[in-house]
């Protein structure tokens, strides 16, 4: 017996693939058929193929600070330093966090090691010395560096590391050369 409500949604169904190119006319009452044989079928329930699978062990969350960085023990992020806008993410204060997790303020964060250079190696300080030994304004600097041959303050500073000498020495050099 055919259910008449499966029926009229397995009609529609089709109707609307002809509509959309996918069924030609002549193909209509084929596809309506087998629309509501598959619907008629899951009347029942989809068959579901079920077997367990093997439980995998939790590993339990933890803090971890490495030398590198912070890993956040509720979402496995790393970080340089765990900050409030991240722990309120998930709800907690930094206080929260470190009680729940047994975790010391010092731990919350790493040493970030910056590189400065100092002296001669400082571009600030070449600029500088440049502006002042050769009566250069600021925002001249760069071109008189170009203009004298070098690839700005940081090909500057390569040529004279390179051939052992100061800046100013070099800068010098290039001037005496340019005017021979």
């Amino acid at each position: 017996m055919i259910d008449k409500e499966i029926w009229a949604e397995a009609l529609n169904l089709a109707k609307d693939q002809l509509r959309h190119g996918k069924v030609h006319f002549s193909e209509l009452e084929v596809v309506t058929k087998s629309i509501y044989e598959k619907l008629d079928s899951l009347r029942c329930g989809p068959v579901i193929d079920i077997t367990a699978e093997p439980v995998k062990a939790i590993e339990a969350q933890r803090h971890e600070k490495t030398r590198k960085c912070v890993r956040c023990a509720l979402c496995g992020a790393e970080y340089k330093t765990l900050t409030k806008k991240h722990l309120a993410s998930h709800g907690l204060t930094r206080e929260e966090y470190m009680k729940k997790f047994d975790v010391k303020k010092k731990d919350m964060s790493v040493k970030v090691t910056r590189k400065t250079t100092s002296g001669e190696d400082n571009p600030l300080k070449q600029m500088q010395m440049v502006m002042k030994e050769f009566s250069v304004a600021r925002g001249e600097v760069k071109k008189f560096v170009t203009d004298k041959g070098f690839d700005g303050l940081k090909g500057l500073a390569a040529a004279a590391k390179e051939k052992n000498v100061g800046i100013i020495e070099l800068l010098q050099g290039s001037a005496e050369s340019k005017k021979k």
